[in-house]
């Protein structure tokens, strides 16, 4: 498998592992230790897979979920000997409580940017694949004039 396979297959992987949002699904693709560091679609900066999944248990408790989640094209990645850079553009959707009700309900599609660092370093010796950094931020909302004037 090439460098590149392997990147995206651990891309693929984790995408998957965020349907449900069980945190243990997500572990495998960051890793061991506090390496990890993610700007977070919400706002908010990540240090380590352990981090992250306290946000998911939380995420949980509050009855939380992303139900689909998926890459609108091809991602592109770049490797570097033992780095490597994904980006790629997304959507997802989730079911979040509703501030009123607390029913919950689906938010529509959230389109969003994400970029992916990974290292060829498990955390803990091992030479895989790993995602080291990730930044998300949302996209700009669809018909937005990308030149302001057109």
């Amino acid at each position: 498998m090439s460098d590149q396979d392997a990147v995206l297959k651990v891309h693929n992987g984790w995408f998957a592992a965020n349907v449900g949002l069980h945190a243990e699904n997500m572990l495998p693709y960051f890793p061991e230790g506090d390496g990890y560091l993610q700007f977070n679609l919400n706002g908010f900066t990540y240090h380590g897979a352990a981090d992250k999944a306290k946000l998911w248990d939380n995420l949980n408790k509050v009855g939380v979920n992303i139900t689909r989640i998926a890459d609108v094209g091809e991602p592109e990645v770049q490797v570097y000997g033992d780095v490597a850079l994904l980006t790629s553009e997304g959507e997802a959707e989730l079911l979040m409580p509703d501030a009123t009700t607390g029913k919950l309900e689906n938010s529509g599609v959230t389109r969003f940017r994400n970029t992916e660092f990974y290292r060829r370093d498990d955390g803990a010796g091992g030479a895989d694949w790993r995602i080291w950094h990730m930044h998300v931020s949302e996209s700009a909302p669809e018909g937005t004039p990308k030149y302001v004037t057109e």
